[in-house]
């Protein structure tokens, strides 16, 4: 993400600078291809929007019983199954960054708290730093949200920096100085220290306004039904008003929920999604029948445009892909 008021340099050099430790891990994407999501709080699936000076990468720092993790995400469209036995808080780390959460702007100072098993639609139009706590356990500290449910939380902006801070220093004491983390309670006192600043925005915490005044409910379960029904219909044509029938709805009621849930129109996303599974088919094995078959297959029938199509997205051609996708199958070192 590019920010302009200059937090951008901060905010990057924070990942950049970590170095592997005995505590924490780095992980660095090369490319949205080999894209590596966190594991330990649930089933992802992405789907890029923009695939220009990718840089995705996370760190991770596992406590006593709970995990934070730093992320550099990119754009893209994810569909995050969510799960914990206690809580997952989510959060950004500046100010410039932007997240659409069901069909909600998810703006600091609010933070996302996922209890238990919870879906999230996320649209992230820019790269974005994000962090999550995943606890283990949350049990007697009367913190906001259901059961199983993921709720936006609206707290106040020095406890979200206090939420931030904290983070911060935890990630470069144990990546810079495993020494003094390694040394008794540091970790349990860590642990308590983001706890404490947890329970200090919960304190105060109360639904977005936003989150009070859309009702989006049916629109999610409408993105998903359409989700699910493009997924058991690859290699098939489909046509907005045959979908929108098989749904049950008019195709404005379906345009309608996919800009909500997914921040585009139902034409633009439906395109991204074929473009997604032609490269998918590309990347993995190389394919027995023709560039274009794959493309026809995907419902793209002007080669022409489809090419450009591919080449603004992931940067290179069709062809480019599956040569280097063979070339790395027939030198696998």
């Amino acid at each position: 993400m590019i920010a302009t008021d200059g937090s951008d340099d901060r905010r990057v050099s924070l990942l950049d600078e970590l170095v592997e430790s005995e505590f924490v891990k780095v992980c660095r994407s090369l490319d949205v291809d080999r894209f590596q999501s966190i594991e330990g709080l649930g089933d992802a699936k992405s789907i890029p929007i923009d695939t220009k000076d990718f840089a995705a990468a996370f760190a991770s720092l596992k406590l006593k019983s709970c995990s934070v993790y730093l992320q550099r995400t990119f754009p893209r469209i994810l569909q995050m199954h969510y799960s914990t036995t206690g809580a997952i808080l989510g959060f950004t780390m500046d100010d410039a960054a932007s997240v659409i959460i069901n069909g909600v702007e998810a703006r600091a100072p609010s933070v996302l708290l996922v209890k238990g098993t919870a879906t999230c639609e996320i649209v992230e139009q820019q790269a974005n730093l994000v962090a999550l706590v995943n606890f283990a356990s949350i049990d007697d500290r009367d913190w906001p949200g259901d059961a199983d449910s993921a709720q936006l939380i609206a707290t106040q902006p020095d406890k979200c920096e206090t939420l931030r801070a904290t983070v911060r220093d935890a990630l470069t004491l144990a990546s810079h100085s495993p020494n003094t983390f390694a040394q008794p309670n540091v970790i349990e006192h860590v642990e308590e220290s983001l706890l404490q600043a947890v329970d200090l925005a919960m304190a105060a915490a109360s639904p977005t306004p936003e989150a009070k005044r859309l009702s989006l409910s049916h629109y999610l379960a409408l993105v998903r039904k359409l989700d699910e029904f493009v997924a058991d219909s690859i290699g098939k044509t489909l046509y907005s008003a045959d979908v929108a029938r098989q749904l049950g709805v008019s195709v404005r009621t379906l345009h309608n929920a996919v800009v909500a849930i997914r921040g585009m129109s139902m034409h633009r996303y439906m395109r991204l999604r074929r473009l997604w599974n032609v490269r998918q088919q590309l990347v993995h094995g190389t394919p027995p029948q023709s560039i274009k078959a794959v493309a026809l297959t995907n419902g793209f029938w002007h080669m022409g445009e489809f090419t450009a199509l591919y080449r603004e997205l992931f940067g290179e051609t069709p062809q480019q892909t599956l040569s280097a996708a063979r070339k790395q199958t027939d030198d696998p070192s």
